[in-house]
């Protein structure tokens, strides 16, 4: 329930067949020490801004490339630790078209050409009083949304989830936070309502019970090629299945981390609890190319994926370049992220070869679902991903003009 404007975010529909619901994940600590446990990952708000200019005119391109290396890290690889890059860590260049609160000075390295100094209303104490003042309205801001993320991990009654403001906890991906810009990759997901999912509810043909119709209000993604069958909304919603489940079936499942469907076929048989279930599993073509010679891995059903006609590069068989879907108004070239299955696990060689540390294990990265059959309820689901930058060389930026000319770096599973 949106607690502002009292609307239900699950919506049943008495005539028709379908029920429409928004989802909403939280994300707690469940072991482990991500507070000083620190990787170094690609630069993904530098990568992305370079992937926005990289076919620009020079002039333009110079000037832009200058403002992103002189606003924010200005490296290519990052040092952070984990919760930084989940939740969030400093870094200047996402927020540098934000407008910036007038208690605020200008970042570190950028210059105000508009201060006067000589004629100035409010000296270094007044605006440090400022400063100290914002800094505290946004540090009880923050003990109050962490003191209301305490109560989701402290209590599991859902009453209390329930009249939870959730608005008062959703946070963009980039924001000003005691006057510097704070990016996470994860920042905007914690908590936040999700774009609205409609599937088939069953009561009128119980086979097309969890049947994925729209999402976010639409039966195409826009993100594929048009009137094609990747670009359709489609299959299975994970969460609820029809009955009945067979061994011989294929099932198409729509997830919306990888911006797609994805087929599954049976396995074998496997048990929880003393319950026998059908594990399905991707096949090894699932993420094949179209293009792709080993008649193993070619997929020709995946073509429609590939958006080389609108610049964008159309990978080897695993790895699904993710930029299309990444296009917002504000990144006409989307963001240089690819998706896989963990350690590269059935990609083509090629990508392991280019990198140091990879050892794919089907017990550890496999893609699995457990049904049991008769009810069709998913009893395990593990939808085991690897996020990865892709890294191209641009022999205009010094920075970039010693990588390969395409390379796909893991950086998170």
């Amino acid at each position: 329930l949106d607690m502002e404007t009292g609307q239900s975010h699950l919506n049943y529909d008495p005539l028709g067949s379908t029920l429409t619901y928004r989802p909403r994940k939280i994300y707690y600590l469940v072991s482990g020490d991500p507070d000083n446990t620190f990787v170094t990952v690609p630069n993904i708000p530098l990568l992305t801004g370079f992937s926005s200019i990289r076919d620009s005119y020079w002039i333009t391109k110079d000037v832009a490339k200058n403002i992103m290396l002189n606003n924010g890290r200005g490296t290519p690889f990052v040092t952070v630790s984990f919760t930084g890059l989940l939740w969030g860590y400093n870094d200047e260049l996402p927020c540098f078209k934000h407008t910036r609160p007038e208690e605020c000075p200008p970042p570190d390295g950028e210059i105000d050409i508009f201060s006067e100094d000589d004629d100035d209303d409010w000296g270094d104490e007044d605006w440090k009083r400022r400063k100290r003042s914002t800094e505290n309205e946004a540090l009880g801001s923050r003990r109050s949304s962490d003191e209301d993320l305490s109560r989701i991990k402290r209590s599991s009654l859902d009453q209390d989830l329930k009249r939870l403001n959730y608005s008062m906890l959703e946070k963009p991906k980039a924001e000003l936070v005691n006057c510097r810009c704070e990016w996470g990759l994860f920042r905007d997901k914690n908590v936040t309502i999700r774009k609205p999912v409609t599937i088939n509810h069953g009561m009128k043909d119980l086979s097309m019970k969890g049947w994925v119709e729209q999402f976010d209000s639409s039966t195409t993604l826009g993100w594929w090629e048009d009137g094609s069958t990747c670009d359709q909304v489609g299959g299975q919603d994970g969460a609820t299945l029809p009955p009945l489940v067979s061994q011989y079936q294929e099932m198409e499942m729509f997830i919306s981390l990888m911006c797609r469907k994805i087929n599954l076929k049976f396995e074998k048989i496997t048990t929880h609890s003393q319950l026998p279930t059908y594990r399905f599993i991707p096949p090894v073509n699932a993420l094949g190319s179209h293009t792709d010679p080993d008649p193993t891995k070619v997929n020709l059903a995946n073509s429609c994926y590939c958006r080389q006609s609108k610049g964008f590069s159309c990978l080897k068989s695993g790895v699904l370049n993710l930029e299309p879907c990444k296009v917002t108004p504000d990144l006409p070239r989307g963001a240089p992220i690819a998706l896989s299955f963990p350690h590269f696990y059935q990609a083509d060689p090629s990508f392991r070869e280019a990198v140091e540390g990879l050892r794919p294990n089907k017990t550890l990265h496999q893609f699995y679902v457990d049904i049991e059959p008769t009810l069709g309820f998913p009893l395990a689901i593990r939808p085991r991903f690897q996020l990865n930058a892709i890294i191209r060389k641009d022999p205009d930026i010094a920075v970039m003009s010693n990588f390969p000319d395409e390379l796909v770096l893991p950086f998170l599973w």
